[in-house]
């Protein structure tokens, strides 16, 4: 079953929990459905409760020992457990693997495998299968970008929604895959039309906010927080996003006041207390800040990574203090008690500058790239220059930059990059392509550029031309 998304707080499945909790705390099991005990166990495997997921298998297997039911329900508890190898062994047991729901079980056997290839050659399968209906498409979706395949869950999604333009399903997996993409203002838009549809969605704003948060526009990320609340204050994941943004744009009283309350509430969770000590630093308090430094290194755990910041921003503090020698001990205390630690920050950190650097993220791309066999170029070329005819050319340059090593005369493709970069004010790089264009003798170069076809002209003179127009 494709659980949406609330399934699991209808008063329906609550009821059924309720019931089954209630039978269990008597230790008396009355009869269940098996279709009741997939949703059960799909429910504490979702809550990461793998414990309760076995208990349910095995009142599974005794109301149902024949029910076919019960091997998927293993593969999702072995893939739960992180035990991929043992899920495909009871996979290859099933006798029949052509339904969509049991091709999905062995989609993501094969991704929890890194076996991604496979994985989208399924995906894809149950997608050809399904369109131009629904039926299962979401999850095949979902599978596409857990593997890596963005551009290519993005190109299905357009053609499902030529056929269902206002499919919210649809539009949520588009906007994912531009997230996924870092067309970041590509998933706004779309969230921002799916909430003029839908104005009391919660799961809207919440994605909003993340987006904006996720590109540092934090005071766009609080209003969508602050409209979340508005709609539910129950949700507390909302009040504590809005008490980051309210860090991060400087308001450090109001996230005190937001990150207090989570504190009196969790006296035990360090990030709350974390995050008022850092506020009172940033206040200019300084003896309070470290007093609540002091506090977190009492309560977190050794050996984690809030205890090592406690006490790294306790030495910071006492060296503004002036305080050379007492900031000098606690830097020591930290690097002896956390090495391990202090190591996998530095690489955290440099891992995030790798991330900011658009040369790396394209040798990433191009590793994915070359795992893929590539079936579909044609319509993704189509695609490519329907971009470009209506002016969408950061993507139109991603779409022919990701089909061009899976095709055997990438000569148009070649003008077409050409000219994207030309109109979007990267000259100095369209020599390579318009080169290779050239040397294919197609006419579209000259086309796109507006200049006269010369089977003869060599790319400086071309470029030349160009740069006089």
């Amino acid at each position: 079953m494709n659980y949406e998304k609330g399934f699991f707080e209808t008063p329906e499945f609550r009821e059924l929990l309720k019931r089954y909790e209630q039978a269990k705390a008597m230790n008396v099991f009355p009869y269940f459905g098996i279709e009741e005990l997939v949703d059960l166990l799909s429910y504490y495997l979702f809550m990461d409760k793998c414990d309760n997921a076995e208990e349910i298998l095995t009142v599974a297997r005794q109301l149902h020992p024949t029910a076919p039911e019960n091997a998927k329900m293993e593969i999702k508890l072995m893939l739960s457990k992180g035990e991929p190898k043992r899920a495909l062994e009871i996979f290859e047991g099933i006798a029949y693997k052509g339904d969509d729901e049991t091709m999905i079980l062995h989609a993501e056997i094969l991704l929890a495998l890194k076996e991604f290839k496979k994985a989208r050659e399924i995906a894809i399968a149950i997608i050809n299968k399904n369109l131009p209906g629904m039926d299962n498409i979401y999850e095949a979706l979902e599978i596409l970008l857990d593997c890596g395949f963005a551009l290519d869950a993005l190109f299905i999604c357009e053609q499902a929604l030529k056929q269902d333009p206002k499919n919210r399903g649809l539009l949520e997996v588009k906007a994912e895959c531009y997230i996924e993409m870092q067309m970041t203002n590509e998933a706004i838009g779309i969230y921002n039309k799916l909430l003029d549809e839908d104005p009391y969605s919660t799961f809207y704003w919440e994605q909003l906010g993340h987006i904006y948060y996720m590109i540092g526009r934090y005071g766009k990320a609080l209003e969508c927080f602050e409209y979340e609340s508005t709609i539910n204050d129950e949700i507390e994941y909302a009040r504590m996003m809005q008490a980051y943004c309210y860090y991060f744009v400087g308001d450090y009283s109001k996230a005190k006041e937001i990150f207090g309350w989570f504190s009196s509430k969790y006296p035990m969770s360090v990030i709350p207390q974390f995050y008022i000590a850092l506020s009172l630093y940033r206040e200019g308090n300084l003896q309070k800040s470290l007093e609540a430094f002091k506090g977190i290194i009492d309560i977190a755990p050794e050996g984690t990574i809030e205890m090592m910041l406690a006490r790294i921003n306790k030495a910071i503090i006492l060296d503004t203090m002036g305080e050379a020698s007492r900031a000098e001990d606690a830097i020591s205390i930290a690097i002896m008690m956390h090495p391990e630690n202090m190591k996998q920050l530095l690489l955290h950190e440099t891992h995030l500058y790798e991330l900011h650097d658009k040369e790396n993220l394209t040798f990433k791309e191009m590793s994915i790239l070359e795992q893929k066999e590539w079936s579909i170029e044609e319509e993704m070329y189509d695609w490519g220059t329907h971009l470009v005819g209506h002016n969408h050319l950061k993507l139109a340059l991603r779409v022919f930059h990701y089909i061009r090593p899976f095709s055997q005369d990438s000569t148009e493709i070649d003008a077409y990059i050409a000219y994207i970069l030309w109109k979007t004010g990267e000259p100095e790089r369209i020599e390579p392509a318009v080169e290779n264009a050239l040397n294919g003798k197609s006419d579209l170069l000259f086309k796109l550029f507006g200049i006269p076809y010369d089977a003869n002209m060599m790319p400086q003179e071309f470029i030349d031309k160009v740069n006089r127009k």
